[in-house]
């Protein structure tokens, strides 16, 4: 008698855990569905070059969703010890329009004077994110970028 309700109560806990395991690796399936991979470009300590951290982010419903998350990822900086910040802690993306091929991003005014909190010039913050932007969203041609309101020029 014992052995049967043994093997009742394994037989339930054990269709228990395959019923998990069907419904966890279905929510599984469904979220990589809804996640692309995206190369995020960080500095070195010297800040001589640019080396690149995949993530998988999800999928927004436009593009400028998805470029919109891709840089607020960038602005949270690296996961990889060995990396550190492209854009400076508190810089915060203010305005993003995409229009056909060209991106126009607008950063708070600090990220002029934060620059020299992160190994990259004032030009290289410019250039890494208009690359980085450009690698991932090739149908991008062009980034302009503007500082408080003001067009950003690189010397």
């Amino acid at each position: 008698m014992t052995l049967k309700r043994f093997s009742r109560k394994f037989i339930i806990l054990l269709a228990l855990f395959v019923a998990f395991f069907l419904v966890t690796l279905v929510f599984i399936t469904l979220d990589a569905e809804s996640r692309v991979e995206r190369v995020l470009f960080f500095p070195d300590e010297e800040g001589r070059e640019l080396h690149g951290e995949l993530r998988r982010l999800p999928v927004r419903d436009s593009r400028a969703g998805n470029i919109e998350l891709y840089i607020n990822e960038i602005i949270l900086g690296p996961a990889t010890i060995d990396l550190y910040r492209l854009i400076p802690q508190g810089v915060k993306l203010e305005s993003l329009l995409v229009d056909d091929e060209v991106l126009y991003l607008g950063f708070s005014e600090n990220l002029v004077t934060t620059a020299e909190n992160v190994p990259m010039s004032f030009n290289g913050i410019i250039e890494g994110v208009e690359k980085a932007v450009v690698f991932n969203f090739p149908e991008i041609k062009e980034v302009k970028t503007a500082i408080g309101g003001e067009p950003a020029v690189i010397r």
